[in-house]
């Protein structure tokens, strides 16, 4: 077994999570993402111990909870038995194209990934991993720190500028909100494109592919594109 991943089995099997989502951040993702649709589908990746994935069955989700340590899924279904089977845990590597394509293409409506993204290498992949799963209109909702707000001994938690182009290009429109000023970024990607893979973004800009009839405007806390790919702007990265 991998170093970093008897890491986290003892990390897990220590019953340690991350900051728990609260009130407040569950009230954003609602409000991102709409009301699922009867029998919608959702996958929470980097699971941890559960809470963000019970959270979306709550919603009313059908969930899907994966983790690549095993410390982490038996932690999920033994502190959420009472969610089953509208809450389900299973290990799955996603850095593995052989354990994605396990999971059925085109099959979830909502792809979340809270606190996770930043520790996978090849960000672009990831992101033609997650189109592969979500239905023509699913979203894929990503929750991370920045490096541009955190202190350098820390930055290895956080996104880079390239980073948030990778992430973001590819997709009809998104938009972005901060849960706090200065705090975690929450992207909201929709309209994966199933097509042959887009010219990817360079030098951290998310200002790639057409740009027809565009438009950008404020909302509250983040802002919003729509009109072509790679709508999300490249301030979604500051």
């Amino acid at each position: 077994m991998p170093v970093e991943r008897v890491h986290w089995e003892d990390h897990f099997a220590a019953g340690h999570g991350f900051l728990t989502a609260d009130d407040h951040e569950l009230r954003l993702l609602a409000e991102a993402v709409g009301p699922p649709a009867p029998h919608a589908r959702a996958l929470d990746i980097g699971c941890g111990l559960g809470a963000y994935a019970a959270a979306l069955a709550r919603l009313g989700y059908d969930a899907l909870a994966v983790d690549w340590a095993d410390a982490a899924v038996a932690a999920t279904r033994d502190r959420y038995a009472g969610l089953q089977p509208r809450l389900r845990a299973r290990r799955l590597d996603f850095t593995d194209d052989t354990e994605v394509e396990s999971l059925p293409a085109h099959s979830f409506h909502l792809v979340t990934m809270r606190l996770v993204l930043a520790f996978l290498p090849d960000k672009a992949a990831i992101a033609d991993r997650v189109r592969r799963l979500l239905t023509p209109d699913g979203v894929w909702l990503v929750t991370s720190s920045l490096t541009g707000r955190l202190p350098e001994e820390r930055r290895h938690i956080g996104l880079t500028p390239s980073d948030v182009a990778a992430l973001t290009d590819g997709w009809e429109r998104g938009h972005w909100y901060d849960l706090e000023p200065g705090g975690l970024r929450c992207f909201v990607l929709r309209g994966p494109d199933h097509g042959p893979p887009p010219v990817r973004a360079l030098g951290g800009s998310c200002e790639s592919g057409r740009r027809d009839g565009s438009r950008e405007h404020d909302r509250g806390r983040g802002r919003d594109a729509g009109g072509g790919r790679a709508a999300v702007v490249a301030r979604g990265g500051a």
